[in-house]
């Protein structure tokens, strides 16, 4: 990322960005049979151009007006699938990619009409092209804050949000597997409306400055996208790999709708030598696919019911500070099946040693028996993982010279080990027929050590 800000005049100050950034989802398994070797791959990822340029307006000090241009090339490998089968003399290598642009203008309106009443009112335009199809979306939004008195406020605040990047998430057990896919043609970008209404107040105890705030809001959106039933990252488009027709993820998903509510309660020191604050926030997110779940509304796989953090910093003296983060969040919803049972497929395909193609869309579990397992799966959703938490802990040394400021910190990440669930996967004893759900964690305790230079 490269960032320049320039002062036209003591009124207005420009800023240009270049931006790069580079993603990439890699997942891939290997088995061995028979001295003859099976390998598949996926891969999906995101590269992205960005230049954006930004002008700021003081017309004095009660008024600031913002306005600004970006644009931006993505180009996207929304799925991407190599299998190679030693038996069978296969070697697939199938890639797809999407080219897209992505522009936009905004402009906003700071303004502190009396001292009691702000406003901020903003317009953004966005424009979507890919695969020859344009999306154009205006994208008002205004919030306004009245203050009933000196140390009490209320605000309230409306928005109208288009997003052209969909987060497409499978919510069964295994590795997570969360990409991020275009709008296309044939999928309509994500679009949102949410209203908000708080109420913040200043405290003074002791000396000390204190805020306090409650925030209520509620979330609708449209053209949500989700895995269909039965249809994962790694069955791509449900065709047969081997064959020559094209696929794409477009043909694996659905849309629906979402609904998102909640309120957020912050407790703020602003001042002394000891600062911090603590925000808790109970919340609900729900989703409603009509060829999902029997079209019954599901909590969102990152429906989280409850969010508390907690940050505290204490100032020994000038060059030594003391730091300390603690969250907790609800464990994620996610889909187990309730029960599984055999099946001896007469006429499958898949009888004998399985094929490259399916390997990659999961018939792998065949026994020495000829048989293979299928789960019964009850509603959407409806098992959350262990909760997660944990606790960061720092020490900062602070050094101030002539022309810039070094700061040394010692951290430790996790500090408390807490073993975090990443994701849950099933192991069944054929012996006893009995399945044990399993859960892998990352990231145990981790020190650190990080020098900054601030100039």
């Amino acid at each position: 990322m490269c960032n320049n800000r320039i002062a036209i005049n003591e009124k207005m100050f420009s800023n240009v960005s270049f931006i790069f950034s580079n993603f990439l989802f890699d997942i891939g398994f290997q088995e061995t049979k028979n001295s003859n070797s099976t390998r598949a791959k996926y891969f999906s990822g995101i590269r992205d151009y960005t230049i954006k340029g930004d002008i700021d307006y003081y017309p004095n000090a009660k008024h600031t007006i913002k306005t600004g241009v970006s644009a931006t090339y993505h180009y996207f490998r929304p799925n991407a699938v190599v299998v190679k089968d030693e038996q069978l003399n296969t070697n697939i290598n199938k890639v797809s990619h999407i080219d897209t642009y992505e522009t936009a203008l905004y402009l906003e309106d700071d303004y502190k009409i009396s001292e009691k009443l702000r406003t901020n009112v903003g317009i953004r335009l966005s424009n979507f092209n890919v695969r020859g199809k344009s999306y154009f979306n205006p994208e008002p939004r205004m919030s306004i804050r009245y203050s009933l008195k000196k140390d009490l406020s209320i605000k309230a605040s409306y928005a109208l949000m288009n997003q052209y990047l969909h987060l497409l998430s499978n919510s069964g057990v295994g590795l997570p597997s969360d990409l991020w896919v275009p709008a296309t043609d044939k999928i309509k970008p994500q679009q949102s409306q949410q209203i908000a209404l708080g109420l913040a107040k200043d405290l003074e105890i002791k000396s000390a400055n204190f805020l306090v705030s409650v925030e209520g809001y509620y979330k609708k959106s449209q053209n949500i996208i989700g895995y269909k039933e039965g249809a994962s990252f790694i069955n791509v488009a449900n065709v047969d790999l081997n064959s020559t027709s094209n696929f794409s993820y477009e043909n694996l998903v659905t849309t629906g709708v979402g609904e998102s509510y909640g309120t957020e309660f912050f407790f703020q020191k602003k001042s002394g030598r000891f600062t911090g604050w603590v925000g808790y926030t109970i919340s609900w997110t729900w989703l409603t696919f009509s060829e999902l779940n029997f079209g019954k509304r599901f909590p969102a796989r990152y429906d989280r019911r409850h969010d508390i953090s907690m940050v505290g910093m204490y100032k020994l003296n000038d060059h030594i500070t003391l730091s300390a983060v603690w969250v907790y969040g609800t464990g994620n919803a996610i889909t187990l099946p309730l029960a599984s049972y055999q099946l001896i497929p007469q006429y499958s395909p898949y009888v004998q040693t399985p094929s490259a193609s399916a390997i990659a869309h999961g018939y792998n579990n065949i026994q020495n028996n000829n048989t293979y397992t299928m789960n019964d799966f009850g509603s959407k959703n409806s098992f959350r993982m262990s909760a997660y938490h944990r606790l960061d802990l720092a020490v900062q040394f602070h050094k101030k010279k002539k022309r810039y400021e070094r700061t040394f910190e010692v951290g430790i990440y996790n500090a408390y080990n807490r073993a975090n669930p990443f994701f849950y996967t099933t192991e069944t004893d054929y012996v006893t027929g009995t399945s044990k759900l399993k859960q892998v964690s990352l990231f145990p305790i981790i020190p650190s050590i990080s020098w900054t230079w601030k100039f």
